[in-house]
């Protein structure tokens, strides 16, 4: 065979670049194949605990997101009933129960309303101008608007009742927006609202209805 035709047809058997690439290639996916094989378990305990630590924030979340409604429902109960002994007792549960929340704070401030008024609109409006947690705020405006009620300052009453609130604090801002209606039927109109409002407190719901019955009988 002459030198040309040799040159001309390569001898079987020599790796040209491309199989080199293919051998690099398979000699990479060996090599991540094997890393796996061996950190399998470590890999396996990791997912698991990332797994766990995903579970264990959702839950925790849960919780205090249960808690803090918990807290809501008895202190609006608390609120909104007019025997002494049981609200006192309601937001002793309050501060008791659930220590760290901003509504055993407004409990604390609700307690001391008859020790200093000034004081107590002061924390209010501290706590409402904080911007904290919007269900705080809600409700402190709600306790706000009764302390300027109980001072017959009804003009600023009604500005701190001009913002509007969650759905389950509605109900407690209409009540109290018929406390400083001018006339029976915009007294009515605000009733009728209370009570198509989120209840969450029959004594309160109850109230409403015989008060709202007895205005329609004497119109």
């Amino acid at each position: 065979m002459s030198k040309k035709k040799q040159e001309n047809n390569p001898v079987e058997g020599i790796v040209d670049g491309t199989d080199f690439v293919e051998l690099k290639r398979d000699m990479q996916s060996a090599k991540v194949i094997a890393w796996l094989q061996y950190n399998q378990q470590q890999l396996i305990a990791g997912i698991v605990v990332v797994v766990l630590a995903l579970i264990g924030s959702s839950l925790w979340q849960a919780q205090q997101a249960n808690q803090k409604e918990a807290a809501a429902l008895m202190y609006i109960k608390a609120t909104n009933t007019s025997n002494l002994d049981e609200k006192n007792a309601l937001m002793d549960g309050v501060i008791e129960s659930y220590p760290d929340s901003g509504y055993a704070t407004l409990a604390r401030l609700k307690k001391s309303a008859s020790v200093n008024t000034d004081e107590q609109i002061a924390a209010l409006q501290a706590l409402i101008e904080g911007k904290g947690v919007p269900e705080f705020v809600w409700q402190a405006r709600l306790d706000l608007a009764e302390v300027y009620l109980a001072e017959n300052n009804h003009e600023q009453a009604k500005a701190v009742l001009a913002s509007p609130v969650g759905k389950q604090y509605e109900q407690a801002q209409f009540a109290l927006l018929a406390r400083l209606a001018m006339d029976d039927d915009e007294k009515m109109t605000f009733i009728q609202k209370a009570l198509a409002a989120e209840s969450h407190d029959n004594d309160l719901n109850a109230a409403l209805e015989a008060e709202l019955a007895q205005l329609q009988a004497s119109n």
